[in-house]
């Protein structure tokens, strides 16, 4: 395993586990001068079972895609404010179609990376019906996972 971070990847959905996680993925990247990749994995409301039995039009999936993308830009805006993610670490945002924990662990697949990840904050019913995706990261990472609590999150 390298001890060299180039890239910190944080899985970031908007809630207040990803938003410090975001904060604290900013952090690490400006400690080591390193790529942040804030990373939005989303999938077709319904699943994509329902999609796949009942493709939707090329129009609202475009339409799927725009919300994911504003998804990422409004929580990086409320991590940051207007300006860059802090400590001017270079920022390259980007939305996965893709199961949230699979999607992170593939984001970070280098030993040069750090996986940044919030502790949830969904509830219970929603672990039960997707599962963490924090422990599938814990579980399945090939690189250094870093778990933030919301609670820690001093901004």
């Amino acid at each position: 395993m390298s001890t060299m971070v180039k890239r910190v990847v944080v899985g970031v959905d908007g809630s207040p586990g990803s938003l410090a996680a975001l904060r604290r993925g900013a952090q690490e990247a400006a400690r080591h001068h390193a790529l942040l990749c804030p990373v939005h994995a989303w999938a077709p409301p319904g699943g994509e079972a329902a999609d796949a039995v009942h493709p939707a039009p090329a129009d609202v999936r475009a339409h799927w895609e725009r919300d994911a993308d504003a998804t990422l830009t409004r929580a990086c805006q409320e991590a940051f404010g207007t300006g860059t993610a802090g400590n001017g670490a270079r920022v390259l945002p980007r939305t996965v179609r893709a199961p949230a924990g699979m999607a992170l662990v593939a984001c970070a697949a280098r030993d040069t990376d750090v996986l940044v990840v919030g502790d949830g904050g969904h509830g219970s019913l929603h672990r039960l019906l997707h599962g963490s995706v924090s422990r599938y990261c814990l579980r399945h990472a090939h690189c250094p996972v870093l778990l933030v609590h919301s609670a820690d999150d001093a901004a």
